[in-house]
C-alpha cells in the first residue's frame, strides 16, 4: 500500500470515527430529552388534573389528550404511554434524580440508514 493509500485510509477511519462519535452523543441527547419530557408531561397531568380530585374527569382528559397528541405527533402518544408518562413522574417526583439518571442512562445505539 503506498503513503498516500495509508492516508487516506487513516483520513477516512478519522472521519468515520466523528461521525459515529457525533451520531452516539446525538442519540444520547435525544433519549435523555425524551425522557424529561415525559417525565414533565406526566408531572403536568398529575398536577393539573389527577391530583385535584377528578380521577374521572382525568381519565376523559388522558384519551382526549392520547387522541389529539397521536393526531398531531404519531404513535408515541397512546393512552397506554401517557399513562406511563403519568406513573413515571409519581414514581420519581423529584426533577433534579431524573436528570442525574438520564445522564447515566445508556440506550441502544440508533441505527442511521445511510444514503
Amino acid at each position: 500500500m503506498s503513503n498516500l493509500d495509508l492516508q487516506k485510509k487513516d483520513l477516512l477511519q478519522s472521519i468515520v470515527s466523528l461521525i459515529d462519535g457525533t451520531r452516539e452523543r446525538v442519540a444520547l441527547t435525544v433519549n435523555s430529552e425524551l425522557t424529561l419530557l415525559y417525565w414533565n408531561i406526566g408531572k403536568q397531568i398529575n398536577e393539573d388534573i389527577l391530583k385535584n380530585g377528578r380521577a374521572d374527569y382525568g381519565k376523559n382528559i388522558v384519551l382526549e389528550l392520547s387522541n389529539a397528541l397521536t393526531s398531531r405527533y404519531g404513535e408515541g402518544f397512546t393512552k397506554r404511554n401517557i399513562h406511563n408518562f403519568i406513573k413515571f413522574n409519581e414514581l420519581n417526583p423529584d426533577i433534579q434524580i431524573v436528570h442525574t439518571v438520564c445522564a447515566k442512562l445508556k440506550w441502544q445505539k440508533i441505527q442511521f440508514v445511510n444514503n
